[in-house]
């Protein structure tokens, strides 16, 4: 639990503090294509990566290049599945290789934002025309759900290898947000069949509390 509680207190902290792209170190990256930088900064863009990360990844993604190309001609110019899939392993290898564990939760908060803004919206704007509810509660499941999607799918990114201990986290983490509804709103919501129960009238009061 105490794990879970580090999670979601960094995940408040990022959300609350302004996003910023990471800046490329040009000269250390001179001597690679310009499609390798651009790959680079793709990847920078969303966690802060220190120059000697930048070249070990440049060198990586050059490797996956080479890679492509043996696929593309081993398939008369077609990129099959399974070569998407080896790309893909050896760009996650590459990743989990470099990177702290700090900055791949970042990277993944940022692959995944659109996905898990777009499921609160969803399930927001859902019960919003089904029961009709306040600007303010809107927001709250909005918000909750969001977070929940973000974190979840980190998670399971993170720990692919370790499904049952993620399938535990991930369960601990949706009740800690659909909680934060029902202690804010006083309604308790199940996004899976979209339904919504009143549990108490709502108070402004709750707004405040610490």
């Amino acid at each position: 639990m105490a794990k879970l509680t580090t999670i979601i207190s960094t995940l408040i902290f990022l959300f609350s503090s302004p996003v910023f792209a990471q800046t490329l170190d040009t000269e250390v990256l001179a001597k690679f294509s310009p499609s390798t930088q651009r790959d680079v900064y793709e990847v920078s863009g969303l966690t802060k990566l220190t120059p000697e990360q930048q070249v070990k990844l440049a060198q990586a993604i050059e490797k996956e290049n080479k890679k492509f190309v043996e696929i593309i001609k081993a398939n008369e110019g077609v990129m099959t599945v399974k070569g998407r899939n080896q790309l893909a392993k050896m760009r996650d290898n590459t990743l989990s290789s470099l990177l702290s564990d700090e900055q791949l939760q970042q990277y993944y908060r940022g692959v995944f934002n659109a996905a898990a803004d777009a499921e609160g919206n969803a399930i927001a704007d859902g019960l919003q025309k089904k029961y009709n509810l306040t600007d303010q509660n809107w927001k709250f499941i909005r918000v909750a759900c969001y977070k929940y999607a973000l974190e979840s799918k980190v998670i399971k990114k993170m720990m692919a290898d370790q499904p049952k201990k993620a399938q535990k986290k991930i369960a601990d983490l949706r009740t800690y947000w659909l909680n934060t509804i029902e202690e804010k709103g006083g309604i308790r919501i199940n996004p899976d069949d979209m339904t919504l129960v009143f549990t108490r009238e709502f108070n402004p009061n709750t707004l405040h509390k610490e």
